[in-house]
C-alpha cells in the first residue's frame, strides 16, 4: 500500500511537472500567434500607408491645379472689373459731353 502511495504521489507530480510544461508551450505558442498577428497587421497598414501616401500625392496635385484655375479666374475677373471701370468712366463723360452740347444748342 505504501508503494501505491508514493507511485501514486510521483504520479501527481509528474502530471503537475507536464501542466507546467504544457501552460509554458501553450504561452509560447500564443506569443509565437500575437508575434504573426502583428507582422500581418505591420504589412497591411505599411499597404494602408503607401496607399494614403498616393492619394495624398494625387490631392497636392489636384490643389495645384485647382490654385491655376482660381489665379487665372481671378486675372480674368481683374481685367472684367477694369474694363466696367473704363466703361463706367467713358459713359460718365459721354453724358458730360452730351450735357454741354445740349446746353450749347439751348443757348443759340
Amino acid at each position: 500500500m505504501e508503494d501505491n502511495k508514493n507511485f501514486n504521489e510521483l504520479l501527481i507530480e509528474i502530471l503537475k511537472q507536464i501542466h507546467v510544461r504544457l501552460d509554458r508551450l501553450d504561452a509560447k505558442i500564443e506569443t509565437k500567434a500575437d508575434k504573426a498577428d502583428v507582422n500581418a497587421l505591420k504589412v497591411s497598414l505599411e499597404k494602408d500607408i503607401s496607399e494614403v501616401k498616393a492619394d495624398l500625392s494625387a490631392v497636392k496635385q489636384d490643389l495645384s491645379s485647382v490654385k491655376q484655375e482660381v489665379n487665372s479666374l481671378g486675372q480674368r475677373l481683374d481685367r472684367i472689373e477694369g474694363g466696367i471701370a473704363t466703361l463706367r468712366w467713358i459713359i460718365g463723360a459721354q453724358v458730360a459731353i452730351i450735357g454741354v452740347i445740349l446746353a450749347i444748342f439751348k443757348a443759340f
